[in-house]
């Protein structure tokens, strides 16, 4: 018993010797992102064809100061996310935008990424990643659905996407890379 103990004794020691020499990472304070995934579900719900498309980005940030808290429009808000420049009516008002892209045959048979729409863009706010104020590195997933039906797109539509964010940096958020998403066939 005594030397089992012992043993114990010693694992614990040396397992802590490893957790504690562990260093931080050191990420840039501006938010940097990669393209993840798309993931699509395709469905029908009453009877029209829909794919829901789950667009997933890795982030990275070195001050962990990601994601707002949702908006009070009281005039009386002391939220710091409901105040400039986080502002309704602001440009950092939404702090994720996806930017999508449709492929069109060119005349000459090419094919090309066109803006969608005229330049159909996703603006959201996605919740803080950190509870407090605590500036430390941060890394993990964003992930964002929406939806497309046979009634706003063609089957076969192929499409693309790119995504930025922003931060919580004030008085101006520092803007993240751009990423591109990998093309992703609709409705087929």
């Amino acid at each position: 018993m005594n030397y089992m103990l012992k043993y114990s004794f010693a694992c614990l020691l040396l397992l802590l010797a490893f957790t504690s020499c562990r260093e931080e990472p050191n990420y840039p304070d501006e938010p940097q992102i990669s393209f993840k995934r798309i993931e699509k579900f395709s469905h029908e719900p009453s009877g029209v064809k829909t794919d829901t498309l789950t667009f997933v980005i890795g982030y990275q940030d070195g001050d962990g100061n990601l994601g707002l808290r949702p908006y009070d429009s009281r005039q009386e808000a002391t939220d710091p996310d409901s105040q400039a420049p986080f502002n309704f009516g602001s440009p950092y008002y939404n702090n994720f935008f996806l930017k999508f892209y449709e492929e069109i045959e060119q005349p000459d048979g090419s094919k090309e990424f066109v803006p969608f729409r005229g330049g159909f863009e996703l603006q959201q706010r996605f919740p803080r990643i950190s509870s407090d104020e605590r500036e430390e590195p941060l890394e993990g997933e964003i992930r964002f659905k929406f939806a497309f039906t046979e009634l706003e797109v063609n089957p076969g539509t192929v499409m693309r996407f790119e995504a930025y964010i922003y931060d919580r940096t004030t008085p101006v958020p520092h803007k993240s890379n751009v990423v591109i998403s990998e093309p992703v066939t609709l409705l087929e």
